[in-house]
């Protein structure tokens, strides 16, 4: 881009728009040049090109205009890629520590790369085609409740919830290839509604709730200002174009000829046009608004549909109408009636209303000079590079610098691997839950950039080299045991015949017993808890229940009986059997066998069982636990379960 001149470059559906800018000393942008080509064909559909060779021809004509206009060579541009092509999509994510601790820098670092990872993941299964160009925090949790920044704070657990911004690598390439084949450099890239933004509503209207809509002849780009900031971007993939084939339709007119009917609208009061029969017709103007009239209130709704959704469900305080489209017959009246705004609330921006903004002459300043010329402004500023090559164990990527590039983004979007593969930390499961074993940075992959160690969050440039390699840690990282994981959960405690009584936790790998020095290893499922029922407690006092009265919160129990935290169990003798019986139970009922008869299928004849679960499935009977065969002998004490258990 010449030194003293920004060439800004609105590349749309219909026309492409070029203005020759330079930056006053008092910060002002003087508007010294325009120029405005109609696409001879229709080389782009809704924002996307899809004939590179016409629309470089056509770039390369706006160039030469203002190289003339200027006298003044230009070899650099500032472009946008239109508004229908940006993707955003929220994801959340929570990393569960394995120990209460502070939370360090590079704990937020690997969160943010597995909620980044997670939408890249998400995103690919339904548009695989879509780049993540970066993402942008909303909002961070410290065990679950909202916190600022949870760095140097304590806790169990960090969460995040970011937006995630993709963009077509295809929409960048041809703008590129066009770009190129017209003579010029890409200089300045940013994002058609943000370019929009950036001029209609500058940041001190931004703490009103300000909606633009930027109408052009494809699509029509949104955002939302609230609050001092820009809330939303949306698009509707409807703008002017679907009047102009409501005339073609309506009067048999190739594209072209009905675009220029519908442009005379505004002007004049009886328009003459010839047909693709050769018939000549000269019609009131007014009998042509009849017909687009349903076509504007249809785009009306959508748009007003669309402007609610990104506004969280209500309408703005206003609206703002920019893009050639703007000028529409009854679009601002539609729109005012379908968002319940005030006609007054509802307006045009143009070039004349802006702050900032000076133009020699004439020229272009109605409403479609106002993306332009928010490219323009975009270019004005301080800028980064906006590709980036860099160098990744060896191999050459390119990557769009949208927003400032880091490791972590540049190793994401390389393809190197998932987030886990540059942090120091491995999951398993604590209890059903999710959690993360710390190793510490030694063991981490380690990172270089231009040889020098990097963390994730160091910003690049372009040329930059990045090298990947494995953890070198001297020693192997001290392990995690089970016993360091009980440390923050409390010992279970019972009444025990009247006296208070504390026991160990169970600890269990993977469904198997284990002792408290047992390591944990990544993927593992481990279970540390208090003795759930009167059988586990029973393993733990190294009783026999058979051999013993056990009665919980003054009712019989059996090895099923479900314990709480505190309960009152008492321990005693059988009692003696009467008259020689035997004494066994019945789904916790009491029954006395004479000794001739103390089996388990005289024991199940003379017990009462009213309902032993669902039929329909196993009938299971345990006796003290285990299968019981129906001949057994039972002895004073024995426990017996009856019930359904479903299929298999």
């Amino acid at each position: 881009m010449n030194q003293e001149y920004i060439l800004a470059l609105d590349i749309g559906t219909r026309t492409v728009v070029g203005l020759l800018c330079r930056l006053t000393e008092k910060g002002e942008v003087l508007v010294e040049h325009s120029q405005v080509e109609w696409h001879p064909q229709r080389a782009m559909l809704d924002g996307q090109i899809h004939d590179v060779a016409q629309v470089s021809a056509v770039l390369a004509r706006v160039k030469e205009a203002l190289e003339e206009k200027g006298a003044v060579p230009l070899q650099g541009a500032a472009i946008a890629a239109a508004g229908r092509a940006l993707t955003t999509f929220r994801v959340k994510e929570k990393i569960d520590l394995a120990l209460p601790r502070e939370i360090e820098p590079e704990d937020v670092e690997q969160l943010e790369i597995k909620a980044l990872t997670k939408a890249r993941e998400e995103m690919a299964q339904k548009s695989p085609s879509l780049y993540c160009v970066g993402l942008s925090p909303v909002a961070y949790c410290l065990d679950d409740a909202v916190i600022a920044n949870p760095v140097g704070q304590r806790g169990n657990s960090i969460g995040i919830e970011i937006i995630a911004t993709f963009l077509p690598r295809m929409v960048v390439d041809s703008l590129l290839a066009a770009v190129t084949k017209a003579g010029l450099q890409v200089d300045s890239l940013t994002l058609e509604p943000i370019a929009a933004m950036a001029v209609a509503v500058p940041p001190p209207l931004r703490l009103l709730n300000i909606a633009l809509v930027d109408i052009g002849a494809g699509t029509s780009d949104i955002a939302v200002s609230r609050e001092g900031t820009i809330v939303a971007y949306g698009m509707v993939d409807m703008a002017g174009d679907e009047v102009t084939e409501a005339i073609a339709q309506e009067y048999l007119l190739d594209f072209n000829s009905a675009e220029r009917v519908k442009l005379r609208l505004g002007s004049e009061e009886a328009i003459g046009f010839t047909d693709v029969l050769g018939n000549t017709c000269l019609l009131d103007r007014d009998e042509i608004l009849a017909v687009i009239k349903p076509v504007v209130d249809k785009l009306a709704a959508a748009l007003a549909a669309e402007i609610r959704r990104c506004n969280g469900g209500s309408s703005p305080a206003a609206l703002f109408c920019a893009g050639g489209g703007s000028l529409t017959p009854f679009l601002r009246e539609d729109l005012a009636r379908h968002l319940g705004l005030p006609l007054e609330r509802v307006g045009i921006r143009t070039g004349e209303q802006l702050e900032g903004v000076r133009f020699l002459g004439r020229g272009l300043q109605g409403p479609e000079i106002i993306t332009p010329l928010g490219i323009a402004l975009m270019a004005a500023r301080p800028r980064q590079e906006f590709f980036l090559r860099l160098v990744i164990n060896g191999q050459e990527v390119t990557l769009f610098n949208l927003q400032k590039a880091t490791v972590a983004q540049a190793l994401l979007h390389s393809g190197l691997g998932p987030a886990e593969d540059f942090t120091s930390s491995g999951e398993f499961e604590l209890n059903g839950r999710p959690r993360t074993i710390a190793r510490g940075s030694d063991w981490a992959a380690r990172i270089l950039v231009n040889d020098a160690p990097a963390p994730l969050d160091t910003p690049l440039a372009s040329g930059d080299r990045i090298t990947v390699l494995p953890g070198e840690g001297e020693e192997a990282p001290p392990p995690l045991l089970l016993s360091e994981l009980a440390e923050s959960l409390a010992l279970p405690s019972f009444v025990i015949n009247g006296g208070a009584v504390e026991f160990p936790l169970l600890y269990k790998i993977n469904g198997l017993s284990r002792s408290p020095d047992t390591p944990v290893e990544p993927g593992d499922k481990v279970e540390i808890r208090p003795p759930k029922d009167l059988s586990e407690l029973a393993l733990l006092m190294d009783l026999d229940l058979s051999q013993v009265a056990v009665t919980v919160d003054g009712n019989r129990a059996v090895p099923e009986t479900v314990l709480t935290s505190g309960a009152s169990i008492t321990i005693g003798p059988l009692p003696p059997a009467v008259g020689g019986e035997i004494l066994v139970s019945v789904n916790g009922a009491s029954l006395a066998l004479p000794p001739e008869r103390s089996i388990l299928a005289y024991a199940l004849a003379k017990a009462d069982i009213q309902q032993v679960g669902t039929e329909g499935g196993d009938l299971v009977v345990t006796v003290n636990g285990t299968p019981g065969e129906y001949t057994a002998p039972l002895k004073s004490g024995d426990q017996i379960q009856v019930y359904w258990a479903p299929k298999a």
